[in-house]
């Protein structure tokens, strides 16, 4: 992430702090939507490795995310990566943070 050149920032400093507010918030709810959806796309991807008999979980691959993460982002986007993962793993939670209701499917 590189730091923004003087003219933008001063392009940017003259316009409304509201309206840049309004835009995080609306990247924020981006951000949780595609979290979401990668939490769910993750689960199903477990639950098919543990159908084919395979482990749930591919450590070279989240391994590999771990990179992906940190390349692009620095050490900080190695913590995210983990943090993902983990969102993956426990599945006690839904992907909104509601409790999720046990399957009584046999």
């Amino acid at each position: 992430m590189s730091e923004r050149p003087a003219s933008a920032r001063r392009a940017a400093a003259g316009e409304d702090p509201a309206r840049h507010g309004a835009r995080l918030h609306e990247l924020d709810g981006d951000i949780i939507r595609l979290i979401q959806r990668r939490v769910r796309e993750d689960r199903l991807l477990q639950d098919a490795r543990r159908a084919a008999g395979a482990a749930r979980t591919d450590l070279a691959g989240e391994n590999a995310v771990l990179r992906r993460y940190q390349e692009a982002l620095g050490p900080a986007g190695a913590q995210l990566a983990l943090l993902l993962i983990g969102l993956s793993r426990h599945r006690d939670q839904s992907p909104g943070g509601r409790q999720e209701q046990p399957s009584h499917e046999p």
